[in-house]
């Protein structure tokens, strides 16, 4: 602690990983309500950080933001690292919900991708969402940025018969409509 009782981002760091890691206990036991709500706690310990919001960090601890001990380097990689982990692991959990909330699903795994563009399991959460809700071209795109393996061969194949599938009934639904009467 430092600032007049504030948390440094050290501790902030090593709070969310305590809660990244009751999240993946929790997530081994089945528990993925409890682990999302872990997982969601160690995001929020991750925003907190002066990197994410240097100009709040002044106005709270009344040091300007210029005299702010700015983080190390490996305090940043760690910080990127834990908030890809955290991001995708709580888009798992969702997806584990009798009715998952896909749109938010994506959501997670776009901010997973934000510190972690080629991160395969956020591209492969991401495209099982889109495909989903039938959004089968972008999820196709999802896909093919995505290290292949079965699953995504699979998917990307299921997409292909998809968007052939939705081309065929846009195709017969307007058949007629611009034939002249």
């Amino acid at each position: 602690m430092n600032f007049e009782g504030k948390m440094s981002d050290s501790d902030k760091l090593s709070k969310a990983r305590e809660f990244k890691e009751k999240g993946n206990a929790a997530h081994k036991e089945g528990n993925f309500k409890q682990a999302a709500g872990n997982y969601h706690r160690a995001i929020l310990y991750l925003k907190g950080l002066s990197i994410n919001c240097p100009d709040v960090m002044a106005g709270l601890t009344g040091v300007p933001s210029e005299e702010i001990p700015k983080m190390t380097a490996n305090m940043g990689e760690d910080a990127r690292l834990l908030t890809c982990d955290c991001y995708n692991n709580l888009a798992a959990c969702m997806l584990k919900d009798p009715e998952p909330k896909y749109r938010r699903i994506i959501e997670h795994c776009d901010k997973a991708l934000e510190v972690s563009p080629n991160n395969t399991k956020a591209l492969y959460r991401k495209g099982t969402s889109l495909y989903a809700l039938g959004d089968f071209e972008e999820a196709l795109s999802t896909f093919e940025k995505a290290q292949p393996d079965a699953n995504i061969k699979k998917f990307i194949d299921l997409c292909k018969k998809g968007i052939k599938k939705q081309d065929k009934e846009m195709a017969e639904k307007f058949k007629g409509m611009f034939q002249s009467r």
